[in-house]
């Protein structure tokens, strides 16, 4: 065997450069390359020739990306310009660690063409419209080309190893974070996304196996989902040519083929007026069943114009924190509703007014600590001061220093130095039940003493905080790992004794979303926008 190795290493020797000699030895001590070299062995073992031996030399150094290749690469691959790309430094640190880990092993490229692995992260960043993203941000074009090319040299392989694994690190960051930065688009947005971007460790894990790899950078969100089977049946819809003429022919004043319009939109097969109601609904209209300028209007909108309600919307839920529990308090801004789930169940699903548009409620999410029963309210100074321009009305108490002074003590000059409260009581203007979730702006979700409001169509009306409808029922369920149901929240509610019960840091969603999942997650509602928000988000994304 000694001497058959020798004779071997004489023959490289000789038609070979000494340097790939040496490479090539280095490899077979390493036992890196210990089936190629016995294949070579064979080789001139069986008298082939030096034609065979040579062609073993080349299929070896054609089997993969070298670590070299790799490097030069990365090296020279343009560094992400920050302006354009949000998180830039830290996208391109996470691809450098990643390849670190990897031993500088490549991860898309099996021998001399794209792996079935990297086929599948091509078509998934194809698939990136569905998120309202433009795949060609993350250069799909020339990724597809690479994909198509029929050979390719090491440096090109190289090359589209460094660039799909950046086009995904983008992708993933755009999903994980969104397109924008919330606080430079929306300044009533509160609800801070603290995801952990871990691109390396994520590729490092089974998630290659993945059909598609983004999957894990998506928010968990249901309605996310939702919002991207929406999103294929407009793109759909517009290819369909049925659907198109209809569309046509509403504008026009045909109002005959307004049935078969909906249909194709909500996929029914009700009967008209049970058609038109469940349109209505969808859209967020007065559910009356009849075809009035309200409905005509909205089925006259192009599906344009609901992709890009789509888009804008998707942005906003990556704003959000990746992942999010089964337990949870959901409260829709322009839906003015609210929706607690736990366990993957909606237990209450009710009514709220919501902050007028001159008092908007801000999107925030906190988690509840506390329900307290028979609360007193503590007026805000914005309130005393604008409402009651510094004179106190006898209903309410003052304070200062801590000790309750008279209300005639209180002026427009000088009610900045008092504290204004109402006791609790059937006239309170919090009701009988309050929802903590301590913020800097002092918003929460409450009883009210104005319960006929609910029935409203249009409940935009309170000073920023959340009245909810029933809200006995809900501090009942929230509270019923601690045995305390609604006949015990009466008894204390009777007692007109102001008492706060500590309960599971629940988080509280109060979002702004004009697309939304309704109760069920099963429907998209497509909703008006009361606080003039969208037009903004729609020109900063530059979907005009």
């Amino acid at each position: 065997m000694k001497e058959k190795k020798n004779l071997c290493s004489s023959i490289f020797k000789q038609k070979t450069n000494i340097k790939i000699y040496n490479h090539v030895m280095k490899r077979y001590h390493l036992g890196i390359l210990s089936l190629g070299l016995g294949m070579m062995l064979a080789s001139c073992n069986s008298g082939s020739g030096d034609k065979g031996i040579l062609s073993g030399v080349s299929d070896m150094f054609d089997s993969g990306l070298s670590e070299e290749s790799l490097q030069k690469a990365l090296q020279s691959g343009a560094s992400l310009d920050s302006t354009v790309y949000k998180r830039a430094g830290v996208i391109q640190s996470e691809i450098a660690t990643l390849y670190q880990k990897r031993g500088n092993k490549p991860l898309w490229i099996d021998g001399k063409s794209i792996s079935e692995k990297g086929k599948k992260a091509i078509a998934s960043i194809g698939k990136l419209g569905l998120d309202g993203l433009d795949p060609q941000r993350y250069e799909f074009e020339k990724l597809q080309q690479a994909l198509n090319a029929k050979e390719s040299t090491e440096d090109n392989l190289a090359s589209t190893e460094v660039l799909l694994t950046r086009s995904l690190a983008l992708a993933a960051s755009d999903l994980t974070f969104g397109l924008l930065n919330p606080a430079e688009v929306d300044k009533e947005w509160h609800s801070d996304n603290d995801s952990v971007f871990s691109f390396a460790e994520i590729l490092q894990s089974d998630s290659l196996s993945k059909d598609n790899v983004l999957d894990a950078f998506r928010p968990a969100n249901p309605r996310y989902a939702l919002m991207q089977q929406e999103m294929e049946k407009w793109g759909r819809l517009k290819s369909d040519t049925a659907y198109m003429k209809y569309k046509d022919l509403v504008k026009s004043g045909s109002l005959s083929v307004l049935p078969d319009l909906i249909r194709k939109e909500i996929h029914s097969d009700d009967a008209d007026s049970a058609l038109i109601k469940s349109y209505q609904y969808l859209n967020h209209l007065s559910t009356t069943g009849k075809i009035d300028e309200e409905l005509i209007k909205t089925a006259k909108r192009n599906p344009d114009d609901y992709i890009t309600q789509l888009k804008i919307n998707m942005e906003r839920m990556r704003w959000l924190p990746n992942k999010m529990n089964d337990h949870y308090i959901w409260v829709s801004i322009p839906q003015a509703e609210i929706d607690y789930y736990k366990g993957g169940h909606n237990l209450f699903h009710n009514r709220t007014i919501v902050g007028s548009r001159t008092n908007r409620t801000p999107s925030l999410l906190k988690p509840m600590q506390n329900i307290v029963i028979c609360p007193p309210w503590g007026v805000p100074l914005s309130i005393v001061g604008k409402e009651y321009g510094g004179r106190i009305p006898a209903k309410y108490e003052v304070y200062r220093g801590g000790k309750r002074v008279p209300n005639s003590m209180v002026n427009a000059g000088n009610y900045k130095q008092f504290a204004v409260r109402q006791p609790p009581g059937p006239a309170a203007a919090l009701g009988y039940v309050k929802f903590n979730l301590p913020n800097k702006w002092d918003i929460y979700l409450h009883d009210t003493p104005g319960r006929s409001l609910f029935a409203n169509k249009v409940r935009y009306m309170s000073h920023g905080c959340v009245r909810v409808k029933e809200p006995r029922v809900l501090a009942s369920l929230i509270l019923e790992s601690q045995n305390i149901g609604i006949d015990s929240i009466n008894t204390m509610i009777k007692k007109n004794r102001t008492t706060p019960i500590n309960t599971d840091k629940i988080p509280v969603y109060i979002s702004y979303f004009t697309a939304n999942a309704d109760s069920t997650m099963k429907n998209m509602l497509y909703l008006s926008d009361p606080y003039r928000k969208d037009s903004v988000l729609i020109q900063k994304l530059a979907l005009k």
